[in-house]
């Protein structure tokens, strides 16, 4: 066998890593026949392949003793750190499968703090029963949440993408329906709850942009209707704002299960919108860079099974049952 450079010496670029494939089959199989028809190859392509890995290793590798091939002690030493490079480029190639018990790190979600609310308290003890060393992190929904997706500063949000935007997955969740919000003893509830006694309120507005825009799906169907309302204010507070309007005569259009979740603690009336409004869609939103991550997988499993434990409304609190 000539002489060649020691393998330190070797440039991988010159190396046919392909060759450690036969090389692992050879060394379970011991015979050149049963190791070519687990790889669909000839027996003299398997003569071929074990004539450049020995020229490779420098080493015969496998010989005859008895009528059966034998490795040989560079061979035997071999084996071991073989397989280990062969599960591991396995893995390079197919990535680790996820174990949320021993799991460590962070997940960040970007949410709204009335969907922090409905979402949490099943996250939390979902987390507490199947992951010991992941900790949840919630951060608040901005605007430019996307470019947090991107960036990977959080793993998911909430909110519908622009149908144009690339590189941007929603999966639907949940609908929302509407509810409207007043103090007790208001005086627009002395009046029927009309679309005039509506209009002629003053309003408060939830939004989150940062211009103050966002009366959304509410003014739309006002617009449909050729009316408009008075917003008196306008916050980023989605959580708090019962809380404000059981302290002033302002008017609150929110989503029927935080008027629910509110009603009894604080003193309020809630009313049905006196015009139709379509439920607003949440979906889950995340970016292209975390779509196969296995990881990032389990916890959109995870918010979709707290999605599914949110009780329907319809079916709570039925439209025609609020009062008017």
């Amino acid at each position: 066998m000539p002489d060649r450079p020691p393998m330190r010496d070797l440039d991988l670029r010159q190396v046919d890593l392909n060759l450690l494939v036969p090389l692992a089959v050879l060394l379970r199989h011991r015979h050149i026949s049963r190791a070519g028809r687990e790889l669909g190859l000839s027996q003299p392509a398997m003569s071929r392949a074990l004539g450049r890995l020995r020229q490779l290793f420098d080493d015969e590798l496998l010989v005859q003793a008895g009528g059966n091939l034998k490795p040989t002690p560079r061979a035997e030493a071999l084996e071991p750190a073989l397989q280990q490079v062969l599960a591991s480029t396995m893995q390079l190639l197919h990535g680790a499968p996820f174990d949320p018990e021993h799991a460590e790190g962070e997940v960040s979600i970007g949410i709204a703090d009335v969907l922090a609310y409905m979402f949490a308290p099943h996250l939390i003890a979902t987390f507490a029963a199947r992951t010991r060393g992941l900790r949840l992190r919630l951060r608040h929904w901005e605007a430019d949440i996307r470019s947090h997706l991107a960036s990977g500063e959080v793993e998911l949000t909430f909110g519908h993408p622009p149908d144009s935007e690339p590189g941007i997955y929603a999966q639907p969740l949940l609908s929302v329906d509407w509810a409207c919000v007043l103090r007790k003893g208001h005086p627009a509830l002395a009046r029927p709850w009309d679309l005039d006694t509506f209009c002629e309120q003053q309003h408060a507005l939830v939004t989150v942009t940062p211009e103050g825009h966002g009366g959304g799906q509410i003014d739309e169907a006002l617009a449909l209707l050729g009316r408009t309302r008075q917003i008196a204010l306008r916050m980023p507070y989605s959580g708090i704002s019962p809380l404000l309007i059981a302290e002033t005569d302002l008017v609150l259009t929110t989503s029927r299960w935080l008027a629910r979740k509110v009603a009894g603690m604080v003193e309020i009336e809630v009313r049905q919108p006196p015009f139709a409004i379509d439920p607003m869609p949440l979906p889950m939103v995340w970016h292209e860079r975390t779509h196969r991550d296995p990881r990032a997988r389990w916890v959109r499993g995870l918010v979709a099974e707290a999605a599914a434990s949110i009780p329907d409304e319809e079916a709570l609190w039925p439209a025609d049952q609020l009062a008017r």
